[in-house]
């Protein structure tokens, strides 16, 4: 047996953990192995635990996916070939074919500002996350009200300017505490910007304000004169100009990876061409260029994709 001064000089770690390295666990009897033994039983008592209350990483990740990606179909409130508000819509990108998605989990540090990621996925099956409704800009004051035009309808027109709604699906089940949830944008700032292309952010936002605020116009500046007033059909080629920051909403070629797989940025922008063209069309007509609007890039284009219409 050995002697009191024997037994305070023994080492109750083995030289390969006092090192940092830990070489045998708690079935090995060497070094702190009752110490080790015990710290298994912690850990499996632990994960038993959370794997009941549904507090594991995978089951966090495995319900974010099912909330995200869980299917919706896409309505009408009219059987006929226009957009109403209140329908829910996919925005398809007709460059990329990628369609317009929020990331719910995917927030904004700052507390203040109550926003989300916005990209452009290639997951084009209608889901929560990529499903959208329409609804009326209303101005706060008569005197504002009274500048914009009116319709009796309740169909999406040319020159109306909207606010699109994230489908209240995407946040259901989230510990994001909004009510509804608004794509908006804002003016490139040290504090606001995209990631990629250092362009105007889009967010989505828990925050109405007019920052979320679009004009929907035709990709043609030519034919928006005339264009104004007249209903939206479903498919139809749209811009839709971001009002205070006047950018279109734009897919960039950026991409990047997230828990959805390769997607792409979506920010504010207006991408023109050089204007040749139009250069050569304004000398052939007398028109100077500084009056010639140049037509925005397909990367500006949008298609409003909606429940088929059934004829009868």
């Amino acid at each position: 047996r050995a002697s009191p001064s024997r037994q305070s000089a023994m080492n109750y770690f083995t030289r390969q953990e006092m090192e940092g390295s830990v070489r045998y666990s708690g079935k090995c009897r060497i070094g702190n192995w009752n110490e080790n033994d015990i710290l298994d039983e912690v850990r499996l008592k632990d994960y038993i635990a959370k794997k009941e209350a549904g507090t594991l990483r995978m089951d966090k990740f495995n319900k974010r996916m099912a909330t995200a990606l869980q299917p919706v179909e896409l309505t009408k409130d009219a059987n006929d070939e226009y957009v109403h508000f209140g329908d829910v819509v996919q925005l398809e990108n007709v460059t990329s074919g990628a369609v317009v998605a929020v990331d719910v989990e995917s927030r904004d540090p700052r507390p203040a500002e109550n926003a989300c990621a916005v990209s452009a996925s290639f997951h084009v099956d209608a889901c929560a996350r990529n499903t959208f409704t329409f609804e009326p800009y209303v101005p706060r004051t008569a005197k504002a009200a009274a500048m914009l035009p009116t319709y009796d309808d309740d169909i999406l027109h040319y020159g109306q300017k909207v606010k699109l709604v994230v489908n209240p699906a995407a946040i259901e089940g989230s510990d994001w505490d909004v009510a509804t949830c608004r794509l908006k944008s804002f003016t490139v700032s040290q504090t606001h910007f995209a990631k990629f292309s250092r362009r105007c952010e889009v967010v989505a936002s828990g925050n109405d304000s007019y920052e979320c605020v679009f004009e929907v116009l035709t990709p043609d500046p030519a034919k928006r004169l005339v264009s104004e007033g007249v209903p939206v059909m479903a498919g139809a080629p749209i811009v839709l100009l971001h009002c205070q920051t006047n950018q279109c909403l734009c897919v960039a070629t950026h991409g990047f990876a997230n828990d959805f797989g390769k997607e792409l940025e979506v920010c504010g922008h207006t991408e023109t061409s050089v204007g040749n063209s139009y250069k050569m069309e304004g000398l052939a007509t007398g028109v100077p260029k500084s009056l010639k609007e140049r037509s925005p890039q397909d990367c500006n284009v949008f298609a409003i994709v909606g429940k088929p219409t059934i004829v009868a």
